[in-house]
């Protein structure tokens, strides 16, 4: 077995650090954010700013997130997270608009100035946390656990000052933030990361204030799904009418279909080690298919540390896997290209990015379950075994065995990803409907 870390590399900007915490904490959130600020003319209604007076203020609001601004700082990250790094890097290269990120850290909070785009980052935990106070019992408890958190939120938002915040994922910190949106009279949108959030939101969100997420959801200025089967359980559900924004990546070059495929030998499976990713199965598959060389890109997930130490050992006597462990996120697209399978052993997911990343790259992409409005098969850009482990068996069988197969099914996949996932034109989507609620304008 061969078992490799890749180095992280440092961050690809330079950083500029601030403190975090004293009494002028508020002039350095701002003072980055500001730096780029023309004349500002008052708005007449809620979130509302002249297009002609100043750039419009956008914050991401991204928890996890600060490892991929960051890479040299091995924090662990998400697709939600990577989906809004790529939005809010593209965002920031439009001078119309002045973008931020609210991350949280474990220390050294304050901000980071990467170009254009803005870090912050808020000493905490991870995601806005609801956690009882000592004395106060039960409910009550919480209550004022929440109450505490919120307040605490309030002030980094107000501090920051965007017109427009935008958060992805199920929590009852959605209806924090939309509520302080609306009092703060700003915009907030609110981004679906996983189809669960719609369709079974019980199972993420509980506790006694799990209401605040759909009365997050409905305080929303506007909710961004990423398939159609997205706005049909957001409207089935809740009676919303969701914004279709595809889960876009950069282009790359040169076109995939101009390598040579003898270059692609790999089995790939990329995720966070979770008990909803099932990496074990992946192994399973590995020790099934001894002559195959499987590669795992693995991001650990600390709230699931045993299952993380059980693929280490079983990775570690598997002669053909190969383990890699944070690697830093542009550094995954090298493994796409030298992969001839993409796995994917999910429960569930959203329109993940990595589904994106392998058809960009002109890579077959072979599922478990997960088959986001039908595309593997309706594009035949791979194939979905639901539910079934024999079928994915059999499929990656029959994939090794015909790499004329495979090398149609890459093309199809790649020509798909041009036509549906550019980075650009989900930016672009964005864009307009930013503009779209910051101008007053009804989407």
């Amino acid at each position: 077995m061969t078992h490799g870390t890749i180095q992280q590399r440092p961050g690809s900007f330079p950083e500029q650090s601030v403190g975090w915490g004293d009494s002028t904490v508020r002039d350095q959130i701002q003072a980055p954010l500001n730096t780029q600020e023309t004349k500002r003319i008052p708005s007449q209604r809620r979130g509302g700013v002249s297009v002609t007076s100043r750039p419009i203020k956008v914050c991401f609001i991204s928890p996890l997130g600060h490892g991929l601004y960051q890479p040299d700082s091995g924090s662990a990250f998400g697709g939600a997270e990577v989906q809004f790094f790529l939005l809010s890097r593209e965002l920031a290269m439009d001078q119309a608009f002045q973008v931020s990120v609210l991350t949280t850290v474990g220390e050294r909070p304050g901000a980071e100035q990467h170009g254009r785009l803005t870090v912050v980052k808020r000493q905490a935990r991870g995601r806005l946390s609801v956690k009882p106070y000592p004395e106060g019992p039960g409910t009550f408890g919480v209550w004022r656990g929440y109450a505490a958190a919120f307040w605490d939120m309030w002030k980094v938002l107000r501090d920051i000052g965007a017109d427009c915040y935008l958060h992805a994922g199920a929590g009852v910190e959605v209806g924090a933030y939309a509520l302080i949106s609306r009092l703060l009279r700003r915009r907030f949108i609110y981004v679906v990361a996983s189809s669960v959030d719609l369709t079974h939101p019980d199972g993420k969100v509980k506790g006694p204030l799990r209401w605040l997420y759909s009365m997050g959801l409905r305080l929303s200025d506007a909710v961004v799904c990423r398939s159609y089967e997205q706005q049909a359980s957001l409207r089935a559900r809740y009676g919303l009418e969701g914004v279709l924004i595809r889960t876009g990546h950069q282009l790359p070059t040169p076109y995939p279909g101009t390598r040579k495929r003898e270059e692609q030998s790999a089995i790939l499976w990329v995720g966070r080690i979770h008990p909803v990713k099932q990496p074990e199965m992946f192994l399973d598959l590995a020790e099934r298919f001894p002559n195959e060389h499987c590669v795992i890109i693995a991001m650990p997930d600390s709230s699931h540390e045993d299952l993380w130490r059980h693929v280490q050992r079983r990775a570690a006597m598997l002669p053909n896997v190969t383990l890699y462990e944070r690697i830093p996120w542009e550094s995954i697209n090298s493994h796409f290209k030298q992969a001839k399978l993409f796995l994917n052993t999910s429960r569930h997911e959203g329109f993940p990015n990595t589904f994106v990343q392998a058809a960009v790259h002109g890579i077959p992409i072979l599922s478990w379950t997960v088959d986001p409005d039908g595309v593997l098969s309706r594009e035949g850009i791979g194939m979905c075994a639901e539910g079934s482990f024999e079928r994915l068996a059999t499929s990656v069988r029959q994939g090794c065995a015909s790499p004329s197969q495979l090398a149609e099914m890459g093309r199809r996949a790649e020509a798909y990803a041009r036509r549906e996932h550019d980075l650009n034109r989900s930016t672009e989507k964005l864009k307009h409907l930013v503009r779209s609620l910051t101008t007053g304008r009804i989407w």
